[in-house]
Order: C-alpha cells, then structure tokens, then sequence
C-alpha cells in the first residue's frame, strides 16, 4: 500500500517529516518497508507562459516560442503543435537535469538560439494520459517560474506500508489518516461532499437484485447521465502514478481515486450497455463466458460470483469488470457500483483465474461495509466536478443484512494487568475514540465492583473481536517503549522426565526387552477400517473426526484405534515376505467430545501385535510360534514390571468384534476396562490377506498412568525355609481361576508367599459342567520356621472358604 505523504496530508494534520512518520507508524505495528521519492525534478524545471509562437526562420516543423518563465523571457525551438499562446507548459532551464539523467543547454538550432525546452509528459517520465501527445500542458495557473515540483504532483514522499492481513482498514488513505491521528493526537478530516442531484429518481432507470447475499451482503449503485469521457485533471494523474496506478480517463481514475482515498473499490459500468440497465449480483452459470478488461475470455461455473445485467454477466465480483460495459470515450450515462463481497470467494476466484488485483486484495481481506455511501457519493462528485454530467437522485441499496456494531466490555483493571503498567483511564478512553471506538461506561450492574466501559467497535475494525484486542490498541498507540523490561523468572530444575514420561520409556524398553519393534503410523486412517473390524453401526470407536481436506482418501478421519495401523503394517511387511512380526505403538486416538465441544478427546493408548515364530532365547533353541499364551506372557512382563496387578475377564458379545469370539479376553485394572488381548478375527485376515495367526492387545495408557509404581521395592533374602502345598479342587466350570486366586490370597494372608496355578483338567473323573485345578502354595514365615501344625490349619481353612464361596471340592489324588 503506497501512501503519498502529501495526499495524506489532506486528511490529517502532520508537524512530522516522512522519516519520522514512518518510524512512528512502524512503531505503531503499521509497518512501513520504504520511503521513497515519486517523480525526483530539479528547482530548474518550471512553469513557463507562452507569450508568442512564431514558424522557426529556417527550419520546416519548427516552432520559436517566447514563454515567460518569471525572471524573464526566453526563446525555446519546439517542434511540438499541441501548443498556443497563453498555454502554460513546463520548461527546462538552461543546466536543468531531466529524470533520464541528460542536461539542458542553450544551442544554436539552424542559426536560432534555443534558450532550453519545452517538455513532455514522456520526458518528464510521467506516463499520464493528454487528449493530444506533444508538449505536457498545464490545466492549472501557476504564477511563470514556479518550481515544477511545487506546481505539480511532483517530487513528493511515497511512504510503502507492509500490512498484516488484518488491518485492511489502512489499505485507504483516510484509514491510515485515522492511525496517524490517534499516533499524533491530531485531527482526521474526511472529505467534505458537495453533491448536487438531479430530479430524476435512479430508481426509474436502474434496479439492483442480489441472488446470493452470503457471498454479496451488500450491493449499491449511483446514476451519473450526460459525462464526458476525458483526460483527467494532471494533479489528479500525478497522484494515481504516486500510487502506483496508472491513469486511463476522467471515470476510471475517479473509482481508483476513491478506492485510494476510502479503501473501498469501486467499479463503473457504461449503463447504455446494461440489458435493461439492471443489475443482479448472482452465482455464474457452469459454461458461461465472460471477456474480461485484459481481453481473456473466461470460462466460469457456480463458484464465481459474476455481476450480471439482465441477460448475461458484465463482471467478475470483486475482482474485474467486463469488456463489453467499459468505459469509453462514446460513454454519456455512468452506472457506479460500491458494493461488499465474501471475502473468501474473492480470493478463490482471482486465484483461480490468475486475476490479482488492487480491488480484490481489499474485498479479500474485508471492506467497511458502512462505507459504502461516503465512496459513492464522493465518486458522484468528483465525476460531477470532472465531467459535467448530472447525477442522479437516490442510491439503489440492496442491504439484506445490516451491520449491527459490536460491544466489547473492557475493564480498566484488565489494561492494567496484560501490560503489566498502569493507564489512566482518561487517557485509555482517549486512545480507543482517537481510532474512531464509542467509549461508555458499561451499566451500572456491571460496574458496581469494577470499572468496566462498554466499546462499540466501528465496522471499519473488523479484527476487533475481544477486551484483549482493545488492550493491544491502546498498548501500540500509547507506545510499546512504555512496557516495563523484566527479566525471565523462573525455577531452575535438573530437567528430569516427568512421570508420564518415565512410564512411556520404562513401557518401551519393556517391550523391546520383549522382542517387539517400535512402530509410528499416522494418526488418520481410511474410514473403511471400522467396516473390516466389523464394527457395530452404534459403536463409538465409528465417530471419528473427519478431515475437511485430507491428504488423500486413505487418510480421511482421525483414527479412534491403534489396530488399523498396525495390521496396516503387518500387511505392508507381509507383502515384503516378512512373516514373523512382533511390533507396538504407543500413540493417541482422538475421541469427538460433546456436541458443544470444539476439539476432540486426546487418549493415549499401547498396542501389541505378534505373527509367526518368535526369535529363539538361546542359538540352539528352535524358534516357537507365536499364540495367544506367548502375546499374555508379554502383556505380563509389561504390567508386572509397571507394578501394576491386572485381570483378564470374558468380553461382552460384539465388544470386539474383529478378535476371535473364543480366543479374547478383556484387560481390567483394580475392575475397570483398561484393553483387550486376542487374537484376529479369520474374516478380518482373510480380508486384509494376512497370512497366520495375528495376535493383537490394545491397551489404555491412563490406567497405567497412574497405577504405575516406579520406585522400585526390596525384600530381604528369607532366613527361614518355606512350606510347599499343592491343593487341586474341583469346581464348577464357570468359577475363573483368577477369582480362587484371590480367595487362597485372602486365606493365606501374610503367611503365604505365593499362589500359583499349575494344571486345569477336565477328564473322566470330573464331573459333567465342573473342572479341576491345582494350585501350588508357599508358606513362610519372616521370623520363625512353620511347622505342618500351623500349616494345616491355614490349608483346612482354605478348603472350607473354597467350598463356602464356590462350591469347590478337594480333590483326592
């Protein structure tokens, strides 16, 4: 965005130098990349008048032109025919340096002396437009001798501001004027409009209809008959070229000097050429064709938004017009258009058709929507002004969702507490409507504890949203240098692991110890998954988080399960003839949270899958083939060396529908789920074409988390020997092991050292629905040798509780 220094000025008041400025501006968060100088002209180039014009005495083509130049007369050859007398020109000085870097001298032409030169546009190096090319002659008095650079647009401080995306208010001369103000304490003035309107209503000659109003909230138009097409003022083309645009004619240069000075584009249409001179702002057509303003025609669909009049498009929405309603120099009847679009369906389409410019770069980053009205009466005027046509009464406003201005509640305290320094609240107050805020105090309810004002946000701030906003207005206005230097605190730590992280590495160097390889997939998976594991239609593990734009179909949802990845692996390594694999993961699944929720549920989970034969012990050891007992022994060094107790119970039917109806088993810790073990179902390896038993444990890591002991616990080496007992009961076939476990547990109390289960037998001496187990037993003792005494009692007590609680019998061997 370049800023002519003295074109802002305009505006606001100044007392300071461009360099100044641009150091206050930049300091201010509006960062200025550059300043520089358009259009560089010595004190030597001036006005001049011509007095006479006479035919040069010996040369054809030629002119001798006497111009009063102030501090005389001087005699000029020229062989331009654009001139008379009493034009006012520009003319080079003899020893005047022009911009190409060549100097001016007196010389003889054709034994005539030539006292300088009459200049053009082109060697001025100003590319602006003239109804005839020749000598560049002035449309405004200037007493003879006046430095060119103080007559004209010349010579003047372009100031080059980088903006961030979100201040698109100072993409306009009269917001950038209102920084300066609030930077400055000076005043902002807007232009003053003096338009005088004809009788005729526009709505007699014009309509507005808006199809889609998401992506146009707002559409309006002005009528300005009887214009003549022309070459604009010089000024007002010397100040577009310090703007970077170029000049076209008397209409265009007016919505660009508008869309300069108010930030908010405009486009003007040649009305004779409107069908029915309507306008309706709709969605294109799929095949329609619109030729644009650089001659390409366009091929457009239902993502573009076109301005269209009643029988086809005539322009591209925010982003360029149409060949067809240009303006030219026949044009007598202007329709204006000021209107808002989506920001987002500007930036699409001018990305897509390769179409960057000036007015969609504002409209892609948002307009005033009020802001409308001040630039379609300021273009009515200056093409009233410059034209001589007459504008129509009224505007046609299709608004079908006015703006509404925000309030945000900002309290004294809070300025005070983010920058670290306290404001006087006069001066906050002062800051907030130097930037164009309304400050009140908030209701009496609300600041009967607190001093809390009520700041409405005008609809040039659209990136004001929250309290936090409005402290960073005042913190950047007031000056950043206020903030107070501290130095970091903070408490110096021997930057250990924390204990989740103790767990996750003790974890891993579990199961590598264990033979399995660590593996890490992607936390998106296809969701085609949840049908091959067979999962039910109600299942929660189904309410994955679908991607908006996923990398590919593969990876459309968030995974709510490690197995898919892991049998992704398994199949990936299979294909490569790897059939013995022994992996983990340890990763997050992604849970959706209630429907008010934004994010979804992190978890961290562990899974565990082996096939094939395990890797031998010992050299001479042949490897044994993985099954659901070797992947329970891994599950078992992992809790076991967690300190972690566990047990395994019958799942619920179809709770894991992709393992084996008989051959899984559900993982509790202290009675809570906390996984599965398994093995994979046939269908599910049959469809992924894995070869051989898969067996697969997925497990929570909270549970774990914070059931884990990591300090680890010593006994002495017992002094006294133990007591062995082996005790085989029979009982009915739905009492689990792990539940006479815990009876023999209880009834051996401090004296039993451990329990373990030995043989499970179900023979022609059992009885029909029963079965047996034999459970060894140590006995001990810390201070004292047991006797058989002692032990018996234990042991007979044990047989009556086994009987009591399960019906058990000892069996006789």
């Amino acid at each position: 965005m370049k800023v002519p220094y003295n074109w802002l000025r305009q505006y606001v008041e100044i007392d300071l130098s461009p360099e100044e400025l641009a150091e206050r501006l930049t300091m201010s968060g509006i960062e200025v990349g550059d300043v520089s100088t358009f259009a560089p002209l010595g004190e030597r180039v001036v006005t001049g008048v011509i007095e006479t014009l006479q035919p040069h005495p010996r040369a054809a083509g030629l002119q001798m032109a006497r111009v009063h130049a102030g501090n005389g007369y001087f005699e000029v050859a020229c062989g331009a025919w654009n001139i008379k007398e009493g034009d006012a020109v520009a003319l080079a000085l003899p020893d005047a340096r022009l911009p190409d870097g060549s100097v001016v001298l007196e010389k003889e032409i054709k034994g005539t002396l030539s006292q300088g030169m009459l200049l053009s546009a082109r060697e001025l190096a100003l590319e602006v437009a003239q109804e005839e090319e020749g000598v560049l002659v002035l449309n405004e008095r200037h007493p003879p001798g006046t430095p060119l650079s103080e007559a004209l647009f010349l010579n003047q401080p372009v100031l080059e501001l980088e903006l961030t995306p979100n201040r698109a208010d100072c993409l306009g001369l009269l917001g950038v004027a209102r920084e300066v103000a609030a930077l400055t304490g000076g005043r902002c003035s807007p232009p003053t409009v003096e338009l005088v309107e004809s009788g005729t209503s526009v709505e007699q000659k014009a309509g507005v209809e808006i199809l889609d109003p998401e992506l146009c909230p707002r559409y309006t138009a002005r009528m300005v008959e009887g214009v003549q097409v022309k070459s604009s003022p010089l000024n007002l083309q010397l100040k577009l070229l310090s703007a970077g645009i170029r000049p076209i004619n008397n209409i265009v240069d007016v919505t660009n000097y508008v869309m300069w000075e108010t930030g908010h584009p405009m486009h003007a249409f040649d009305y004779d050429k409107l069908n029915e001179g309507r306008i309706i702002v709709r969605r294109a057509r799929e095949g329609e064709t619109l030729l644009t303003l650089d001659g390409v025609e366009r091929v457009l669909d239902p993502e573009v938004l076109v301005i269209a009049d009643a029988a086809e498009p005539v322009g591209l929405g925010g982003v360029m017009g149409g060949e067809h309603t240009e303006i030219t120099a026949a044009t007598r009847r202007v329709l204006l258009e000021a209107a808002c679009f989506h920001p987002a369906n500007i930036r699409r389409t001018a990305r897509r058709l390769n179409l960057p410019s000036e007015a969609s770069q504002r409209f892609e980053k948002g307009v005033d929507p009020e802001g409308v009205i001040l630039s379609q009466d300021r273009a009515a005027e200056l093409i009233q002004k410059l034209s001589g046509g007459e504008v129509l009464e009224g505007i046609l406003d299709n608004h079908p969702s006015p703006y509404i201005p925000p309030v945000i509640h900002l309290e004294a305290e809070t300025v005070h507490k983010v920058l670290g320094y306290r404001v006087e609240e006069a001066e906050m107050v002062s800051i907030l409507e130097g930037l164009g805020l309304k400050v009140k105090e908030a209701e009496a309810e609300e600041n009967r504890r607190r001093r809390v004002f009520a700041v409405e946000v005008p609809s040039h701030r659209r990136d004001l949203f929250q309290d936090v906003d409005l402290v960073e207005e005042v913190a950047r206005v007031q000056g950043y240098h206020h903030i107070p230097s501290t130095l970091p605190q903070g408490v110096i730590t021997s930057g250990r692991r924390s204990r989740r992280q103790q767990v996750l590495q003790r974890a891993r160097e579990i199961l590598t110890a264990c033979g399995l390889h660590e593996i890490i997939t992607f936390s998106f998976i296809n969701p085609r998954f949840f049908d091959l594991m067979q999962l039910a239609e109600g299942d929660g593990r189904r309410r994955a988080v679908a991607l908006q734009n996923p990398i590919t179909e593969d990876q459309g949802v968030m995974r709510t399960t490690l197995v898919p990845g892991a049998l992704q692996v398994m199949q990936h390594n299979m294909n490569r003839r790897v059939d013995d694999q022994q992996i983990f993961e340890l990763g997050e699944v992604f849970m959706p949270g209630a429907e008010d929720e934004k994010l979804p549920h992190e978890r961290e989970m562990i899974c565990m899958a082996v096939t094939g034969r395990a890797t031998a012990t010992f050299w001479g050891e042949p490897p044994r083939q993985v099954d659901f007992y070797y992947l329970k022994g891994i599950l078992q060094a992992l809790l076991g060396g967690l300190g972690i107790g566990y047990e395994l119970e019958e799942p619920r039917e179809d709770e894991f529908p992709y393992l084996h109806p008989t051959r899984c088993g559900r993982i509790s810790i202290k009675g809570n789920p906390a996984g599965v073990i398994g093995s994979l179902h046939p269908s599910v390896a049959e469809e992924m074409e894995l070869r051989g038993e898969v067996l697969l444990a997925e497990l929570e890591m909270e549970p774990i988390l914070e059931e884990a002991a990591l300090d680890p616990s010593y006994r002495e080496l017992p002094r006294f020997p133990a007591v062995l007992r082996d005790a085989a009961f029979i009982i009915p076939a739905e009492v689990r092991a792990s539940e006479m476990l815990a009876a023999i547990g209880e009834c051996g109390g401090e004296l039993l050292e451990e329990a373990t289960l030995f043989d499970v037998y179900l023979g022609e001496q059992i009885p029909e629905g029963h079965k047996s187990l034999a459970f060894s037993m140590v006995f001990r003792h810390r201070e004292k040798t047991l006797t058989d005494e002692e032990v018996d009692r234990i042991q007979n007590k044990l047989e009556e509780e086994m009987y009591r609680r399960f019906g058990a019998v000892l069996r006789k061997l």
